[in-house]
């Protein structure tokens, strides 16, 4: 797997054109790395995520089973004299163990799904209120292969385990609601596609490794063509 960091120039035309749609910054990711089978994999050995970041820089980060060829991307959208870095993930991944403490950002799609009858498929809704998506990610973090860190110095401070407020340390920083046309497989009809984009930050701790390394290649939770599932880690800062 290769974990590669464009920085774009939203003032750009081209720029604008794949901030603007996530379909379109699909195909453009897509065809940086070299896949046409639409970013998906049947194993689960990994498969093309991607997701921006904004701030003081609009950054690009792109996920890939092969190492991307990100030239247009940088030629069309790119800032100024900032190349592409591209880095083998593999390494990175072998060296995660449990107890480990890492900062993380994630892009996801928080949504649930409504029954509507016996024998029908239940229809998705995206979670709206922030504690709505932030619970959403704390119930799913122990099958990710990690748990927050809590508030306080360590669980031994607290009297239960109920009394530690694992939520502190996961704040929603953004929240985004895209609505795209997406055309439908196999037919000229579009489909009028809404997801509720939700950046979280926080602090965890490896309980599973494998878990986590599966999580990270494959990512999480729905929408991961369209920008979501991307989980990256980072070391704690020390204050």
């Amino acid at each position: 797997m290769f974990l590669t960091k464009i920085e774009l120039d939203p003032t750009r035309r081209l720029a604008r054109k794949y901030l603007g749609s996530p379909q379109v910054m699909h195909a453009v990711v897509l065809g940086a790395a070299g896949d046409s089978g639409g970013g998906e994999t049947d194993d689960g050995s990994g498969r093309v995520l991607w997701r921006v970041d904004r701030g003081a820089m609009t950054t690009l980060y792109l996920l890939s089973p092969s190492e991307p060829d990100c030239s247009q991307i940088v030629t069309e959208a790119g800032a100024a004299g900032v190349p592409a870095r591209t880095l083998d993930y593999s390494p990175f991944l072998e060296r995660l163990d449990a107890d480990q403490l890492w900062a993380f950002r994630l892009a996801a799609n928080p949504s649930y799904s409504a029954s509507r009858g016996p024998g029908m498929r239940g229809k998705r809704f995206g979670h709206v209120t922030v504690e709505q998506q932030r619970q959403w990610l704390l119930s799913r973090a122990p099958g990710y292969g990690f748990e927050l860190v809590p508030a306080v110095a360590g669980r031994e401070s607290a009297e239960r385990v109920e009394d530690v407020d694992e939520s502190a340390n996961l704040v929603v920083v953004r929240r985004e609601r895209p609505i795209f046309s997406r055309r439908r497989p196999g037919s000229k009809t579009h489909d009028r596609v809404t997801i509720n984009r939700t950046v979280y930050e926080g602090i965890m701790h490896v309980t599973d490794p494998q878990a986590l390394r599966h999580v990270l290649v494959t990512g999480i939770g729905r929408s991961k063509a369209y920008g979501c599932g991307l989980l990256t880690l980072a070391r704690v800062r020390r204050g």
